[in-house]
């Protein structure tokens, strides 16, 4: 049980130190899955549906939440290969959680879970990265405002890093 709770607790500190590494307010932490963080999904269309509200641009920053070992992150360079959850022509993999990964490029970005049955349960999400960022809206939330900072992505990490926890 020690054990367990020292894990959780590297967890939760990694994502923290990992969220003000390069200090950099540019561009927008998304944390695939929100609340849900990178492992399988309650069905198979859950990470599409994440992906369908997101306004996601160049310099934007995609934060997979999960424990190493137990899921890791493939990414492919086609829809093809994404559909069929093939491992052949790999772009790159991620095997310690968790993952920052910082867009640099406009275009669609294709990610799945390589373990076990996972990607064919629907652990896999397709990012559609734009050129530009949209302009923000007149009044921003709060969850706006507080993504922007870098002292607002440290809590956001806080609180998206304990509900995985939790979770677990």
């Amino acid at each position: 049980m020690a054990r367990r709770t020292t894990q959780r607790a590297l967890l939760l500190l990694t994502a923290v130190v990992a969220s003000l590494v390069g200090g950099s307010s540019a561009g927008v932490y998304h944390i695939i899955g929100a609340g849900k963080g990178w492992r399988m999904p309650p069905n198979k269309t859950y990470y599409e549906e994440w992906a369908s509200t997101r306004n996601i641009s160049i310099g934007d920053k995609l934060m997979f939440l999960y424990r190493s070992g137990v899921y890791n992150i493939v990414e492919v360079p086609s829809r093809e290969l994404f559909d069929a959850c093939s491992m052949r022509n790999i772009t790159n993999r991620y095997q310690r959680g968790p993952t920052i990964i910082e867009l640099t490029e406009p275009g669609t970005r294709y990610y799945f879970c390589g373990v076990g049955e996972h990607c064919e349960v629907g652990q896999k999400v397709a990012i559609k990265v734009c050129a530009v960022a949209s302009p923000p809206p007149d009044e921003p939330s709060a969850a706006a405002v507080l993504m922007l900072r870098p002292a607002g992505i440290a809590a956001c990490c806080l609180v998206a890093a304990a509900l995985l926890l939790m979770a677990m």
